[in-house]
């Protein structure tokens, strides 16, 4: 019995079906911080908007160029993304979060790459035409994360991305150094919970 608790209390214990409100510092919108987690209706719409972002120049040639050898992020790739997402959360060892605008239409994900409470990886893409709510998205994710039993998040940036820089040091994030991932240089940030 012993053994049971210990191991629950060594995980996250995220609310059921998360849904976080974040401002739009720009224009004062509301947005939402959505967990991908088995409420969640993965429709072609919700494919297709997923597609429509990770085919945006700037979004493919960071994250996805390489691992898809050049070839299009696909509707395929998208329901795959997604359904990728809700098995993180029914197995617990991943925790991927979907940012909608006010329509409901997504226009960014963030993630939570492990189940260590001793510290989580996080990962971000974005609409790069809508602007003004990532900072916010990553504050409300760090919330929800310290809530469900995280120590500290980190991050790993490309130095050729100083977006990516600039929304972690505006959500609190401290740079600590560098790291070789995937045999390329990366800024690694971290955020400590009190």
């Amino acid at each position: 019995m012993d053994d049971i608790i210990s191991q629950k209390a060594s995980q996250p214990e995220f609310k059921d079906r998360t849904i976080v409100e974040v401002d739009n510092y720009l224009t004062g919108q509301k947005f939402f911080l959505q967990s991908i987690d088995g409420s969640f209706d993965c429709s072609s719409e919700a494919a297709k908007q997923v597609m429509d972002i990770c085919s945006q120049q700037a979004v493919y040639d960071f994250l996805f160029s390489e691992n898809l050898n050049g070839r299009p992020y696909t509707i395929r790739d998208a329901r795959k993304f997604l359904n990728w997402a809700k098995k993180g959360w029914a197995d617990k060892t991943y925790f991927v979060f979907l940012i909608k605008d006010g329509s409901g239409k997504i226009v960014g994900a963030l993630d939570i790459k492990s189940p260590k409470l001793e510290g989580g990886e996080i990962g971000y893409w974005a609409d790069p035409d809508v602007r003004g709510f990532m900072t916010n998205a990553v504050m409300a994710l760090c919330n929800v994360a310290r809530e469900a039993g995280y120590k500290f998040l980190y991050a790993l940036t490309l130095p050729e991305n100083p977006k990516s820089v600039r929304v972690l040091e505006r959500a609190g994030f401290e740079k600590k150094g560098t790291v070789c991932e995937k045999g390329k240089e990366h800024f690694k940030y971290e955020i400590i919970f009190k």
